[in-house]
């Protein structure tokens, strides 16, 4: 698009604007081709990213300090963060810096980060990279490619399409409208997962959580699911099974994209929608 011009460098917040708590605003829109690498990583806060059809990623962030802080150590720490945007249109990186918040100096020195609450518009085709530890991460109608790892970090998307893979430690996972593969590995975390469509090879690696998964009546899958003293594994639909080593297999509707299930201290339900 005529006007727009590749992007490398970085980005710093705007000056602070005093507010209760101690907050401040970020704005910026930077071109971004459908179909590129966007790259995101933040810790502590929030992220909503949704998509629309212009060829540019809008940014609006919040970072606001801990409401228990004294006003002026929040103010430093609001000051202190940083956004950087980094890269072109084809692949564009987003990340939250805290590299020179101050400690707080008393009877006990500690390093308190304040929040980050981003709003990200996006096109609808990418390559989705995103990396998060004690954010809410939200995520809405895209098709491409998701690698989303999180730390204590709740993940709600909608509407996905294409290859998705996450890992998650200590969370929860909420994902509707799926359509396409699915590799989910997860660590003290439940999730509950609604696809239109699995259209490719699938893995639940599952660790100290539940897993619930609907699928239509229709959906042809191969299914190999490990069980055990502390692993359960059940289906809604009917397995021609059989059991080797404690696994359970079988085809769904004749068989299709294999889904392959496997844990420790986890309990998986495959539900007809």
């Amino acid at each position: 698009m005529k006007g727009m011009i590749a992007l490398s460098v970085v980005v710093l917040l705007a000056p602070a604007v005093p507010a209760a708590g101690q907050t401040r605003e970020f704005r910026q829109s930077v071109a971004f081709q459908p179909g590129g690498e966007l790259v995101f990583d933040t810790d502590k806060g929030s992220v909503t990213l949704t998509s629309w059809d212009r060829p540019e990623v809008a940014v609006s962030a919040r970072i606001e300090a801990d409401e228990k802080e004294d006003a002026d150590y929040a103010r430093r720490v609001v000051e202190a963060a940083r956004i950087e945007i980094t890269g072109g249109a084809q692949r564009l990186s987003i990340r939250s810096n805290f590299d020179n918040v101050p400690e707080k100096v008393g009877r006990w020195n500690y390093r308190q980060l304040p929040h980050i609450h981003y709003q990200i518009q996006a096109p609808r085709s990418l390559t989705l990279r995103l990396s998060a530890d004690r954010s809410r991460v939200s995520l809405q109608s895209f098709s491409g490619r998701f690698y989303v790892q999180t730390d204590r970090s709740p993940l709600d998307a909608r509407d996905l399409s294409g290859d998705v893979q996450i890992k998650m430690d200590r969370g929860e996972v909420r994902l509707d409208a799926l359509r396409g593969s699915l590799d989910l590995n997860t660590d003290r975390t439940n999730s509950r997962i609604v696809a239109f469509a699995i259209e490719g090879d699938s893995r639940l690696e599952i660790s100290r959580g539940k897993v619930e998964l609907s699928v239509p009546g229709t959906q042809r899958l191969s299914v190999s699911a490990r069980t055990g003293r502390r692993t359960a594994f059940s289906s809604e639909f009917p397995l021609g099974t059989r059991g080797v080593n404690d696994r359970i297999e079988g085809p769904i509707n004749g068989g299709g994209p294999r889904l392959s299930v496997d844990g420790d201290r986890s309990d998986v339900r495959l539900r007809r929608q």
